[in-house]
C-alpha cells in the first residue's frame, strides 16, 4: 500500500514505513541504552507506525493519573510522534502491564495485552512479545496474576513509588538487564508457532528473547527483535521489504 500526494499538479508516491523493536529494560534516563533509544526516536520522520513488542520498560504499571517519573522522557518522544502522525502499537510484556490509560488516552496507542493478528500495509502479521510462546504453566499463572483485578485494586492502595520500587526489586532478581542472551536461538519455538499459524498469516514478529533473527518458515516470515541494551536491533518495514538492523548510536 502507498500514499499519494499531489503538489502543483505532481504526484508523489510515498512508500509506508513501520519499526518495531522490543526489550529495551529502560530504568534511569542516564543509562546509555535509554539515551540511545531517545537519540534513535527523536531522529525519526514521516514514521508511519512504531510497533513496541514489549519489555520497553524494566517495570511499568499503569495508574489512572500517574506516571513513573523515570520515564517521563521517553513517553514525550513518543508523544511527540503520535502528534506528528506515527501510529503507536503497544504488545504488552512480561516487564510491562496493564500499560494503562495514559497510551490510549495521551498517545493514542492501540495496546495489545495478548499475542494478535494485524494488518498493516498488505501484510498479516502475529504480534507478541514472545513470552507464551513457550507454554508454560506455571508462567501463564504468574502472568494471569500480574494482570489481576485483586492486583489492581491493590494497586490503588498502594503508593506508586512503593510500587516503582517493588517491581525494580523484582526486576533485579532477573539478569535480563545485565547478561547479553544472544547465545540463545529461539528458533525452534517460532517456527512451531509459525507452523501453527501457517495458512492465516504472512509474518511472525516477537521479542523477549534478546537474540536478533529472521528467518523464513516456508511462507511465514519469522523476526526475533534482539534488544535495546547490547544490540540496539530493531526491524524495519519499508513498502512492504523486511530489514532487520542495529542502530549506530551518533556517540558510539
Amino acid at each position: 500500500m502507498e500514499k499519494l500526494t499531489c503538489t502543483q499538479g505532481l504526484i508523489i508516491v510515498a512508500s509506508m514505513k513501520a519499526i518495531f523493536l522490543a526489550d529495551a529494560h529502560l530504568r534511569n534516563v542516564q543509562d546509555t541504552n535509554y539515551q540511545v533509544l531517545l537519540e534513535f526516536l527523536n531522529q525519526q520522520k514521516d514514521l508511519d507506525a512504531l510497533f513496541l513488542l514489549g519489555d520497553i520498560f524494566e517495570f511499568w504499571y499503569g495508574y489512572e493519573n500517574v506516571v513513573f517519573s523515570a520515564y517521563v522522557p521517553i513517553l514525550e518522544t513518543l508523544r511527540r510522534l503520535s502528534a506528528a502522525g506515527t501510529r503507536i502499537v503497544f504488545v504488552e510484556g512480561n516487564h510491562d502491564f496493564n500499560i494503562g490509560p495514559y497510551f490510549s488516552q495521551e498517545l493514542n496507542c492501540r495496546i495489545m495485552t495478548e499475542p494478535g493478528i494485524i494488518e498493516w500495509d498488505g501484510l498479516t502479521m502475529l504480534l507478541c512479545h514472545g513470552d507464551q510462546l513457550k507454554r508454560d504453566p506455571f508462567y501463564a499463572l504468574l502472568r494471569a496474576f500480574w494482570r489481576s483485578h485483586p492486583l489492581k485494586w491493590l494497586s490503588w492502595l498502594v503508593s506508586p513509588d512503593l510500587v516503582w520500587r517493588f517491581g525494580i526489586w523484582l526486576s533485579n532478581k532477573s539478569d535480563k538487564h545485565k547478561a547479553d542472551r544472544t547465545h540463545y536461538d529461539p528458533t525452534p519455538h517460532l517456527t512451531a508457532e509459525a507452523k501453527k499459524q501457517q495458512g492465516r498469516i504472512q509474518a511472525l514478529i516477537c521479542g523477549h528473547y534478546h537474540y536478533p533473527l529472521a528467518t523464513e518458515y516456508q511462507s511465514v516470515r519469522i523476526v526475533a527483535l534482539g534488544d535495546w541494551i547490547h544490540q540496539f536491533s530493531y526491524l524495519e518495514i519499508l513498502d512492504g521489504r523486511f530489514e532487520l538492523k542495529s542502530y549506530s548510536p551518533a556517540h558510539s
